[in-house]
């Protein structure tokens, strides 16, 4: 308040302001937690993969199962074989952590696989529109 209020006029329109700078500064609250929330996604994400690596999902289905003799068959006794035994440990017991996190929602496993094999966010395919143009006969020489 900058002044003495003298009139019940001065009084509604000390209100009208403290109104109208309550709703600026509420605008403002929501568009820097918007913003906190942006910049912190990246933060969430580290979180949750990290959160993914030392929890396990309950339940066994089959997928876990597979994905439990994957880690301690293949993983833990043939590419792990000439490792420490913290090694031999660590290793499995992340994959399998992980992994029951993915088992449970296969579109989502097969959507990271797609995913993990394009290129630039699309499907890279060879159709005879992004195919380089090629020269054929006597011109390619």
């Amino acid at each position: 308040m900058t002044k003495q209020i003298t009139s019940y006029k001065e009084l509604l329109q000390e209100k009208a302001r403290l109104k109208t700078l309550m709703a600026e500064q509420e605008l403002q609250i929501k568009e820097d937690w918007r913003s906190l929330k942006e910049e912190l996604k990246p933060a969430a994400v580290v979180a949750g993969t990290i959160r993914n690596l030392f929890t396990r999902k309950h339940g066994i289905g089959i997928a876990q199962i597979g994905v439990n003799l994957l880690a301690d068959g293949l993983i833990k006794k043939v590419l792990l074989a000439n490792t420490g035994w913290l090694t031999k440990w660590l290793i499995p017991f992340f994959i399998k952590n992980y992994a029951s996190h993915l088992s449970d929602e296969p579109k989502s496993l097969l959507n990271k696989i797609k995913a993990f094999f394009k290129k630039n966010g699309k499907m890279h395919h060879d159709t005879p529109e992004t195919q380089p143009d090629q020269e054929t006969g006597m011109d390619a020489v």
